[in-house]
């Protein structure tokens, strides 16, 4: 029980079946982190040591399921709860029966699992099978040394609580630092959710004496809290049935049914919870389908850009072997150019425009390039006959034409690679999953809160006119 966290979700929406799982199966797939609305509710108990905390608990659930003494003994924290048989479990099988708090904890790891206790219950004694207690360490001030920094789990802790129960020992160390910094610090975050007891009631011998306390504790808690105006210290003790009761109001009543009121609070909460759920799945899915559709418009123009750029890539080494084959001369080639006599004239004139044109008979240069052939050739320079026979066409040899062909090839191939640099993208089944699944949160699973919802206030206001 306690709730159930989701850890480490993996995003997997082709596994999603709308209709067939819960929110917390949908939540895992979508790789959101989720807690499981819990049966039971939590009720911390948080004061100085020999406060009757531990008296406290074991009074509620009718059985001695918390050590008591004057001596400090719970310098761990122990959760009570019901089940089917009594057992305790150590620190590790804790944290896997409540797996809400694996988060919270985790930074005060290793160290906690020796501070971390269970016991569990078969009472059915009062709400008890729907309450799991949380009792905290005594809480005292000078060189005791805990294995673990207790003020900052009591606050971590705090967060999974629905009630939280101060009690302070009118004979003991209600006062402390320790206590004070504590309360101050949970108030900040969770002052509606936090009741002052002043426990051992019983023990102060005179209604003097106990007013003197209650001034004491509330001038001291003033500079500390928030809500001064509400601010309330009933008394509390556990009856004693061999005694004659003492004149004291009593409170102890009272907890119990704020324990009741809060569990039946949590139904409202966990069905609000449900809602609130269902609309973060709905918005999630809202926001991956906007992505992918972004990211399909992205990979849309990558295509498109990518492949223009590798087909321009090819016009180089196509230019360049019309222009070789033109040079060769075979049969195919003359076939070819009487297919396509334009584009053949074409890549023909193009490689002549760049390509410098060495007539037979012209002397080679000492290089081999033809410009240098071309300026031994110049007019002014010799026979008539040479210059005549002077080089036409572009500036490049065959060899570098060629060469730049082979470059201009690469370069764009380079660009196409480089433009066509695609985002991933979920697959059409993904997409139908994630707007069936977005149908089936956004309607079934927010028709059946109000189904319930319905039923609640149906059972509660029965037999009210």
């Amino acid at each position: 029980d306690g709730g159930r966290a989701l850890e480490e979700p993996v995003m997997s929406p082709a596994a999603l079946r709308p209709g067939k799982e819960g929110i917390m199966a949908i939540c895992s797939k979508l790789g959101m982190s989720c807690i499981a609305p819990r049966r039971k509710i939590n009720v911390m108990v948080v004061g100085n040591h020999s406060a009757g905390k531990s008296s406290y608990i074991n009074w509620y659930v009718g059985e001695h399921v918390q050590t008591t003494a004057v001596a400090i003994e719970t310098s761990g924290f122990t959760f009570c709860t019901s089940g089917k048989k009594r057992d305790t479990l150590k620190g590790q099988a804790t944290l896997q029966l409540f797996q809400h708090l694996r988060h919270e904890l985790k930074p005060f790891t290793p160290g906690i699992y020796d501070g971390l206790m269970t016991e569990v219950s078969t009472s059915k004694e009062r709400c008890f099978n729907l309450v799991t207690f949380i009792d905290t360490p005594g809480l005292v001030d000078g060189s005791f040394h805990y294995p673990f920094p207790v003020e900052d789990i009591i606050v971590s802790m705090a967060k999974h609580a629905d009630l939280i129960y101060i009690f302070f020992d009118p004979i003991g160390q209600a006062l402390c630092d320790r206590t004070m910094n504590v309360i101050e610090r949970l108030n900040q975050q969770h002052s509606t959710r936090m009741r002052y007891f002043l426990s051992k009631a019983d023990t102060v011998p005179s209604e003097r004496d106990r007013q003197k306390v209650v001034v004491q504790i509330t001038q001291n808690l003033s500079s500390r809290i928030k809500n001064k105006h509400a601010f309330e210290l009933p008394c509390l003790y556990i009856p004693d049935q061999t005694a004659k009761p003492p004149r004291i109001d009593n409170a102890i009543d009272r907890t119990c049914d704020e324990i009741a009121s809060t569990i039946h609070q949590n139904v409202q909460h966990s069905l609000d919870k449900l809602e609130e759920d269902a609309s973060a799945v709905a918005d999630t899915i809202s926001a991956l389908l906007a992505a992918d559709a972004q990211a399909a418009a992205h990979n849309r123009r990558a295509a498109s850009y990518g492949y223009a750029l590798f087909f321009l890539s090819l016009q180089p080494l196509l230019l360049a072997a019309a222009y070789v084959l033109h040079r060769i001369q075979p049969t195919p080639v003359l076939r070819a150019r009487e297919l396509a006599p334009q584009m053949y004239s074409v890549a023909i004139a193009a490689g002549e425009a760049l390509v410098a044109q060495v007539p037979a008979g012209a002397p080679p240069s000492e290089t081999g390039h033809p410009a240098e052939a071309s300026s031994a050739l110049a007019p002014g320079t010799g026979s008539p006959e040479l210059a005549a026979a002077a080089p036409a066409g572009g500036p490049l040899s065959l060899p570098q034409f060629l060469a730049g062909a082979a470059a201009a090839f690469l370069l764009l191939q380079l660009a196409s690679r480089y433009f066509r640099r695609y985002r991933p993208q979920y697959s059409s089944r993904e997409v139908s999953g994630l707007r069936a699944t977005r149908v089936y949160v956004t309607g079934e699973v927010l028709e059946q809160k109000r189904r319930l919802y319905q039923l609640y206030l149906e059972q509660c206001s029965s037999g009210v006119s």
